[in-house]
């Protein structure tokens, strides 16, 4: 399975002409075309699950016998078919790795929708997602980039970054101090020697030692500057898998179509080519002096949270320009260019879950293992850790969720998806039906369930010391990946409500650290809250494992600055980049692939907001802009491509081009 396919983010539904809509859904329709408005009702940001609507009318007993007849009716089916909604809504995956195993049909009948009305459908697609047009910032579309000189100069460069073996590692000591650290002098210089006119021209500050800034500075300083940022540092290489390269990580290879090595995909793609647009402008067009001012942020530890960098970067950046003082930012992100469901898709993420490392450390009194106690402090983890998984957090849809507008974005635009399951999207935001309908599809898959959900994974356990000695402390590590609709505090007072109830279970102590934000009271300057007294049998301590992170503000998708970037990305990926392909469904040779590509270019791109379900170093930079995207201009070719963070990492060289070609554009289009 691909990365595109592990992550979790479209529903795959098409129709299917093997089921049918059963007959009292089919009687339905037209009653449930009239009525729709009594099954509705404003729902809030959270708490979308579990209601019932009661619906008194005083237009007539007759229409009052219609209304409670379809309510009654949907919620029935419901309940009938609650197991089999659960079989027939599956297959959600992210990006275009799309398997069909079931058809909309049958999931139409599990979740009592009836067939939608094609006059509703209709008018539920008005002004939600709009096309926007395309910006272009070439008058010979982008020529030089095609060039055997640009790519010759593109590839060298590219290669040559990917060589230095920028690697970040979570136990890495003070900058300054740990040598693992000096590498980035080697990469930085390697920076300067291959884009001279880049430190020649623009002004270069070094931030914490390897934060690297760049200022172009505009005509206009009455602009905002735009921000593009990226990252130096790459995961590690664990040394047990080297020999399964391909070819050797830190030795990277062109094989005339595709280069391959660590972090060509993360993130040196952008790095690099961020830096090749500008130096590309400064070579050409020596007269170009940009209105709007541009500034380039490059992190070196976002692989372990960018504090060192993006962190202090924004402290810089906000010392020089204020708080809110930029227009855009653009950093790595999104799934890229893809097709599926018949629609050409680019999904920058206007938002990110929060995160939460929550450490829980058990200490009972130790002994001869020869008379233990019925249960030792390893048991009682045990326990604790069923209780946990057994509890996962409730799923909610709503509007505030990006992945909510990427769905809607979907249903408007997608022909192929079934008109009952696209209505149900289209209603879910104001429709108790609806949403639970579209609620139970999404979580039917954990491939998409976490969009909607907190996720929580217990990812490390230690204890005990010698066979033959009780266990006297034993340490849980719990990761969350926070929900947009909760927080936080909210994670943890669940949490400690888990571990509260096993305490009380064996008779245990439960101190929470209030050190950081929750919703209790700190003991004087102790920083520790009693929430049960310790015991002979021992205690509980809950504490931060790490800096946590609420869920990010959601950026606009609306207004002249996501017009811009927006009109952007269509320009180049429909009229410089290569075919837009569905990669979970390829053309079978060339010779059909090249017989798609005409058809394929007279579709526009549809621009659709989503969710980043993990964290990039943009969590650092939201003092600095409201307008926030993550973005990674990257068209997804075949389903082998990327391997990020794993074996044989890679990146066709055309997706570089075009990615060097987006950056080029945004520099100019936001300094029109």
């Amino acid at each position: 399975m691909s990365d595109i396919e592990k992550q979790g983010l479209l529903p795959s539904y098409r129709e299917s002409e093997q089921n049918q809509p059963s007959a009292i859904h089919t009687a339905n329709t037209d009653v449930l075309c009239n009525i729709e408005n009594v099954m509705s009702e404003d729902i809030p940001k959270r708490h979308l699950r579990g209601r019932r609507i009661f619906f008194f009318s005083s237009l007539g007993l007759s229409l009052l016998c219609s209304a409670i007849f379809i309510y009654t009716a949907c919620f029935s089916a419901e309940a009938r078919a609650s197991h089999s909604a659960a079989n027939t809504a599956t297959s959600f995956l992210q990006g275009p790795s799309i398997p069909f195993g079931s058809n909309l049909h049958g999931f139409t009948a599990a979740a009592g929708l009836g067939r939608p009305c094609p006059r509703k459908l209709k008018a539920l697609t008005k002004d939600i997602c709009p096309v926007v047009a395309p910006v272009s910032a070439s008058d010979d579309n982008y020529a030089y980039f095609r060039t055997p000189e640009f790519t010759n100069f593109s590839v060298d460069a590219l290669i040559g970054a990917v060589n230095i073996p920028t690697e970040s590692f979570d136990n890495l000591g003070p900058v300054g101090e740990d040598a693992r650290w000096d590498v980035f002098f080697k990469f930085e210089e390697y920076l300067k020697k291959t884009f001279p006119k880049v430190h020649e021209q623009l002004d270069f500050a070094n931030v914490n030692t390897h934060g690297l800034v760049y200022t172009w500075r505009g005509s206009d300083s009455s602009l905002k500057p735009s921000l593009l940022a990226a990252h130096q540092d790459v995961v590690p290489v664990l040394p047990s898998t080297r020999g399964q390269w391909d070819h050797d990580p830190y030795d990277a290879y062109f094989d005339g179509t595709t280069i391959w090595g660590r972090g060509v995909s993360d993130d040196k793609n952008s790095l690099v080519g961020i830096l090749e647009a500008i130096e590309v402008i400064l070579t050409r067009e020596p007269e170009y002096t940009p209105r709007r001012t541009l500034v380039v942020a490059f992190g070196f530890d976002e692989e372990v949270s960018g504090y060192r960098g993006a962190g202090e970067i924004t402290k810089h950046l906000q010392s020089v320009w204020g708080p809110d003082s930029f227009e855009v930012l653009v950093d790595e992100g999104g799934q890229g260019i893809f097709e599926s469901h018949g629609v050409q898709l680019a999904v920058p993420g206007i938002g990110e879950k929060g995160y939460f490392d929550a450490k829980i450390t058990l200490n009972t009194p130790g002994g001869h293992s020869s008379i233990p106690p019925d249960h030792t402090s390893i048991g009682i983890i045990g326990d604790l850790s069923t209780l946990i998984e057994s509890n996962p957090f409730e799923p909610v849809l709503s509007a505030h969720n990006p992945y909510y507008q990427f769905l809607q974005c979907l249903a408007v635009h997608s022909d192929e998806l079934d008109p009952a399951f696209r209505a149900a999207i289209l209603n879910a935001g104001h429709n108790i039906v609806a949403n639970r309908a579209v609620q139970k599809a999404i979580s039917a898959d954990r491939l998409t369930r976490y969009n909607i959900q907190t996720s929580q994974a217990l990812d490390l356990v230690s204890g005990g010391l010698k066979i033959n000695a009780l266990p006297e402390e034993v340490v849980l590590a719990v990761n969350f990946r926070v929900s947009v609709e909760s927080s936080v505090s909210e994670t943890r007072e669940k949490l400690v409500g888990n571990v509260k109830t096993i305490a009380k279970r064996y008779g245990l102590g439960l101190k929470v650290n209030a050190t950081s934000k929750h919703s209790y009271a700190t003991d004087g300057e102790s920083g520790i809250v009693q929430i049960l007294p310790a015991t002979e049998n021992g205690e509980f301590i809950i504490e931060n494992y790490a800096s946590f992170i609420e869920p990010a503000p959601v950026s606009p998708s609306t207004g002249p600055t996501w017009d811009t970037l927006a009109g952007t990305i269509r320009e180049v990926f429909e009229n410089f980049a290569g075919p837009v392909i569905d990669p979970s469904n390829p053309p079978a040779d060339n010779d059909q692939q090249e017989d798609s590509v005409d058809a394929k270019k007279k579709k526009p791109i549809i621009i659709a907001p989503s969710l980043m379900t993990a964290n990039t170093d943009t969590k650092h930079y939201w003092p600095l802009t409201k307008n926030i995207y993550r973005f990674s201009p990257t068209r997804v070719t075949d389903i082998r491509m990327g391997n990020i963070h794993t074996v044989n990492e890679n990146l066709p060289f055309e997706v570089h081009r075009e990615s060097v070609v987006f950056y080029y554009s945004f520099i100019k289009n936001f300094s029109k």
